[in-house]
């Protein structure tokens, strides 16, 4: 959500998803994922087709960047990092496996 408006002015979805190609996947669907979040209310699209954060969009963020870390951390305690990271691709192969893309 941090790509959605850095210049003021929102953006389409071929615009956000060239904002994001530094870690958004081929197989991600930027659309679905907008019309959640307009159907959420943290998004707006006006009529140049171009996505805005809304007030509640912009508080989702703020409490997201603000509570991630405490979030992470309590999930993770107790939990060395090589073994978080084995148990993720143990179960991404599990997803392939099972004929699944990855999400």
């Amino acid at each position: 959500m941090n790509d959605i408006s850095p210049n003021g002015e929102g953006m389409t979805l071929p615009e956000l998803r060239k904002a994001m190609t530094s870690y958004i996947r081929p197989e991600d669907d930027l659309a679905a994922e907008a019309e959640v979040l307009l159907e959420r209310g943290w998004l707006a699209r006006d009529a140049e087709d171009r996505l805005w954060l809304t007030e509640d969009g912009e508080q989702a963020r703020v409490d997201l960047a603000r509570n991630a870390p405490a979030i992470r951390a309590a999930l993770h305690e107790g939990i060395d990092e090589a073994d978080y990271v084995t148990t993720v691709k143990v179960l991404q192969r599990l997803i392939r496996n099972a004929g699944r893309t990855v999400v």
